[in-house]
């Protein structure tokens, strides 16, 4: 195989090797905030993380093997990865919004909950920092007589409760992770670019090479 092909195999291995540890990485900090974090959040994590290990690893492997169906597997799941990426730039805005109404409904569904499961709102509370569904003033209203020790930071008492509410902390979070994962996207998008045009140059040759291999 010539030096170019050489160059694109440690090209794409190299990065493949990145991805796999962003992968680990990923599902690493998914097992540690377990208890700490929503449930959403954590299968996003785990989700991610376990897609981008596997396609590296299927990656790495198909390279090396040099075999044509794997690395045109690998090539086509970064292909999709593109794919999605562009979506997110171009298909799917998020205005503040949209993604207040969100918030608000996540929090009111745990909110409701906690009329029926005191507790319900604690993960919420110590997640984002703050205090009822507006504010501490809600659990006045439905004749609570003290608030929630998830209310106050470290959970100390004795310092002052958070003011604000839990729609507006996570509204503000969400809003802070959509526009990093909007000026991010860019850069995500040229990379895999790059891995697929380099994933079906790689296919391409491995396929020359056995045809000249068989005759």
């Amino acid at each position: 195989m010539g030096c170019t092909s050489g160059c694109v195999k440690c090209f794409l291995n190299t990065l493949n090797t990145l991805y796999a540890l962003l992968g680990l990485s990923l599902i690493a900090i998914a097992t540690i905030t377990l208890s700490k974090a929503p449930l959403a959040y954590i299968v996003f994590l785990y989700g991610l993380g376990g897609i981008i290990f596997v396609s590296s690893i299927l990656g790495c492997c198909g390279i090396c093997q040099e075999s044509v169906c794997m690395t045109a597997t690998y090539g086509f799941l970064l292909l999709g990865q593109l794919v999605i990426s562009l979506l997110g730039i171009f298909g799917f805005k998020f205005s503040e919004e949209y993604i207040e109404k969100f918030a608000t409904a996540e929090v009111q569904r745990q909110w409701d909950q906690e009329l029926v499961e005191p507790g319900a709102m604690d993960l919420l509370q110590k997640v984002y920092q703050c205090c009822g569904r507006n504010s501490a003033d809600d659990y006045v209203a439905i004749g609570r007589s003290t608030l929630p020790a998830s209310c106050y930071p470290d959970e100390d008492t004795l310092k002052p409760h958070y003011l604000e509410g839990c729609v507006k902390k996570s509204a503000q979070s969400f809003v802070v992770l959509f526009n990093y994962s909007n000026d991010t996207n860019w850069i995500a998008v040229g990379i895999t670019a790059l891995m697929v045009i380099a994933a079906f140059y790689l296919v391409g040759r491995f396929r020359k090479q056995r045809i000249r291999y068989h005759y």
